[in-house]
């Protein structure tokens, strides 16, 4: 990720080297916010309590959209949605995501001070709320059916958004989950409230890249 980090600043200062200067006008960067997200997430928390396996993989891909809003040109609330889902060998799970932010951006001379471009690196916190959809343990009382984990918790992040023109949004974006689970029982073998799904605190990361509109 660092490497990336750096690869992406790296292009977007060697795009607009030969650029001349022109300072932004106060306000360049406020107003709504739209843009569609796609990365990777990690979901290692669906190990069955009963089998001993996990379900899906440890890193998924995901899909995700953002609604936000500059109120400053250095301050923006934003909201995040995310989706993915795994065959899972034919026992598909869901996972489906909300968080709510506030960012801050840190706004430069040196990084916005051309006429059509502007760097933007930014920090995050906010809050996380995730509903995963699991199988059930085959030995389950009801084994087709699904199970439902809710987490929830604080969420912070960090990265770097591409103003271009005006109105073009782009960039790449890193966060960090920290979600509290509940616990999943299931009847089992006759035996009521097996654990199948541990609960607990379960950190989980993202790293997406975006693309959209800047209003």
């Amino acid at each position: 990720m660092r490497r990336i980090l750096a690869t992406t600043i790296a292009l977007a200062i060697l795009a607009t080297a030969q650029a001349s200067w022109a300072r932004p006008a106060k306000g360049f960067h406020t107003g709504p916010y739209l843009v569609l997200e796609g990365g990777a997430l990690h979901a290692d928390f669906d190990t069955d309590q009963v089998t001993g396996q996990n379900q899906g993989n440890d890193w998924e891909p995901t899909v995700g959209f953002v609604f936000g809003w500059n109120i400053f040109d250095a301050f923006s609330t934003e909201l995040q949605g995310m989706y993915t889902t795994d065959k899972n060998g034919g026992r598909r799970i869901h996972i489906a995501s909300a968080n709510i932010y506030a960012k801050l951006f840190l706004i430069t001379d040196t990084l916005t001070d051309f006429p059509t471009f502007r760097i933007l690196p930014f920090a995050k916190a906010g809050m996380g709320f995730r509903a995963t959809i699991l199988p059930s343990t085959p030995a389950a009382s009801n084994p087709d059916d699904k199970v439902t984990r809710i987490g929830l918790g604080p969420s912070v992040g960090g990265g770097l958004a591409f103003l271009w023109k005006k109105y073009f949004y782009f960039g790449i974006d890193v966060q960090g989950d920290l979600y509290i689970y509940d616990d999943i029982d299931q009847t089992v073998a006759g035996v009521p409230n097996t654990r199948v799904y541990d609960g607990g605190f379960q950190p989980s990361f993202t790293g997406m890249a975006f693309v959209g509109v800047h209003y």
